[in-house]
């Protein structure tokens, strides 16, 4: 069982970056329930999202390919 988390552990990067793009660019949430808090967010974290969220991306790839182990 632990094997088959070992071969395939990148997927959780990959897709906590994905998910990370996606509410930098404000792809969703579509219709948040507070807006004011959402774009108090975005001015916050949304530019530091954009630049870590495609390294973790990476860094997941390079796990899924087994290169870093």
């Amino acid at each position: 069982m632990l094997d088959l988390y070992d071969k395939w552990n990148g997927l959780i990067p990959i897709f906590g970056g994905i998910y990370g793009l996606l509410l930098a660019y404000r792809i969703i949430p579509k219709k948040p329930k507070d807006p004011e808090k959402m774009e108090l967010w975005h001015k916050k974290f949304g530019k530091m999202m954009k630049i870590l969220c495609p390294a973790i991306i990476v860094y997941g790839i390079l796990q899924l390919l087994q290169i870093l182990d």
